[in-house]
């Protein structure tokens, strides 16, 4: 696809959700010509950047009056999803949602296509979790709840017979599938971001360690300095993306046990562990994902410094003092929780070590008192 800059001052694209990856993706989009238009309440981080705002309910009117239609987290808007995708107009594809909204699908879709996960075997009952966990983990294991698993969410993780039988009672009361998967014991977590286009050309960024904490990103920094599981990931992704046909940009995060790399999960759409990018490579991942969904060239992913950031958790007012070590980067949400990502700090480096300390810095700046999630 061809366009000129007076072509793409007509194109007007949608976002469903209008949280912090919303906000960069419009504020990233800004270096082009385009309308933004966000779904969400207009406090929003990204509908208080867009051209227009829609609340849920307005979804037809929304997809109706854009071009193509994109998602920030794919828990949003079951119905305005549906309608993007009967509309032709959903990038990534309806697929790949469906894969995150049904974890267990998302196993078996790693399993049916060579992509190396853990270990796992799905229970349809509390009963069989425990049986599963019992007989064929010896007590230690992962349960993950198939909906609404994100952030940590839905999540037991088991390593002893006492932990299962704490567990179990609140299992019971969930109506769902469980997956029941091996429990890692990773050498370090890792993640790639990847970027497709229609015809099926991948660039990826360079892999970056990442530290989680209750199943949510504390930080990452990169690039990972081990050529084999780089090149590993960047296979794995290239796997993925070409079993969806997939089309915009997606964060693949990674175990890695020796020279082993398994899947932990992809998000498809841009991803807490790119957030680095703007700052550190020559297109961010966020302009990438609007390149690729326009069907335009897709920019350079390589590194200009080393790279990494750090998560605000929770924190209503974060010490200034972490503009000594990388830039900050404020929502602007109207309500600090816990655990919620209220912001970030992107950090740059000559050397990984570099980018490290500034993490350290940092983190010691954010939580002087230690995590609390």
């Amino acid at each position: 696809m061809r366009f000129s800059l007076q072509d793409l001052s007509k194109v007007r694209v949608g976002i469903l959700g209008g949280g912090q990856l919303g906000w960069m993706m419009v504020l990233e989009g800004r270096k082009y010509p385009l309308k933004f238009y966000v779904m969400d309440s207009p406090e929003a981080p990204a509908c208080r950047v867009a051209d227009k705002c829609f609340k849920p309910d307005e979804y037809k009117e929304m997809v109706d009056s854009v071009d193509v239609v994109t998602f920030e987290f794919e828990h949003v808007y079951e119905e305005a999803l549906r309608y993007a995708h009967e509309k032709g107009k959903l990038l990534p594809s309806i697929e790949s949602v469906e894969l995150k909204r049904q974890r267990w699908k998302e196993r078996v879709f790693y399993k049916e296509h060579g992509i190396p996960t853990p270990r796992f075997f799905i229970a349809y009952d509390a009963e069989e979790v425990y049986r599963t966990a019992k007989n064929e983990f010896n007590y230690k294991c992962v349960i993950k709840q198939s909906t609404g698993g994100y952030d940590g969410k839905g999540q037991f993780f088991i390593k002893s017979k006492n932990d299962l039988d704490s567990s179990i009672d609140t299992i019971k009361k969930i109506s769902d599938v469980f997956v029941v998967e091996e429990f890692v014991e990773f050498d370090y977590e890792a993640s790639i971001i990847a970027v497709r286009t229609f015809d099926g050309m991948l660039k990826t960024y360079p892999p970056t360690y990442n530290r989680n904490e209750k199943g949510i990103l504390v930080y990452n920094y990169g690039p990972i300095n081990n050529t084999y599981i780089s090149m590993k990931m960047v296979e794995i992704a290239k796997r993925l993306a070409d079993s969806l046909n997939y089309v915009g940009v997606m964060g693949i995060e990674f175990f890695v046990r020796g020279d082993e790399v398994l899947v932990n999960e992809f998000a498809p759409r841009v991803h807490n562990t790119g957030h680095y990018t703007l700052d550190a490579a020559f297109t961010s991942q966020f302009e990438n994902h609007i390149r690729a969904l326009l069907g335009l060239e897709i920019g350079e992913t390589k590194l200009l410094s080393c790279g990494g950031m750090v998560n605000i958790l929770g924190l209503a007012n974060p010490p200034l003092e972490v503009l000594r070590y990388g830039k900050l980067y404020w929502y602007g949400k109207n309500e600090a929780r816990k655990r919620r990502k209220m912001g970030h700090v992107n950090i740059v480096g000559e050397t990984l070590e570099d980018v490290k300390n500034k993490v350290g810095k940092v983190m010691e700046l954010l939580y002087p008192n230690g995590l609390d999630l």
